[in-house]
């Protein structure tokens, strides 16, 4: 388990809801300072949960019944802090990881022999590290899909309520073309360098949700 630093989370969040409401129908000032500042003294975190957790995961394909998970990631987001500590943990999955795959994620067959442990170990350690926080997933649907059928062979269940940051994505900026994540963290200026990679992932899905909630004024 390690730490990572959002290095001015307020700051981010105001900045991706700037960018991403510039061009709606909605008035926005004519800078983003001025909306930094007022998100910053209305404290745009304080719609959120004190402690909640982000996850994602690279899959082996698109279908829960037929493919496996190749890597889980989170980030055990605290509300108060910009310290947050962070799971990642490589699956090995029981057929060969497809050329597909490791060209999109870069997971290699080498990393997965190397890194990979069980699917019983990687989900047993993400219950606890969870425990009973609030998930936050960008496609929750999807992932949550994979965690459950994961949990089901190791007689684990996951009862945490559960948040999409996808939907409240939608409902937050409902002209956007586009919902992809890499779109979104893109037009919100926010560091796209490891797409694909589930705890990068994590980290645009964690700003990208609080910026939702901020701008919805609740969470979902």
């Amino acid at each position: 388990m390690e730490l990572i630093i959002f290095l001015g989370l307020i700051g981010l969040i105001a900045v991706l809801i700037y960018k991403l409401t510039k061009d709606s129908s909605d008035p926005v000032p004519s800078t983003s300072f001025s909306t930094s500042s007022r998100l910053v003294a209305s404290n745009p975190l304080a719609h959120l949960p004190e402690r909640f957790v982000v996850f994602d995961i690279e899959t082996t394909g698109l279908d829960s019944e037929r493919h496996e998970i190749l890597e889980i990631g989170a980030i055990r987001v605290n509300r108060n802090s910009n310290n947050h500590d962070t799971f990642q943990v490589l699956v090995k999955p029981s057929r060969k990881v497809p050329k597909k795959i490791t060209e999109l994620t870069g997971i290699t067959p080498e990393m997965i022999e190397a890194e990979g442990v069980s699917l019983e170990s990687a989900v047993q350690d993400f219950a606890k590290f969870a425990g009973n926080l609030r998930l936050v997933s960008f496609n929750a649907e999807f992932d949550m899909a994979f965690i459950s059928k994961a949990a089901g062979k190791s007689s684990i269940t996951f009862a945490n309520p559960v948040s999409c940051a996808l939907k409240m994505s939608r409902r937050a900026w409902p002209d956007r073309k586009s919902y992809r994540l890499a779109e979104i963290a893109k037009d919100g200026n926010l560091d796209t360098s490891d797409m694909h990679r589930a705890l990068g992932d994590c980290q645009r899905a964690a700003i990208v949700y609080c910026a939702a909630a901020s701008r919805l004024g609740t969470v979902e």
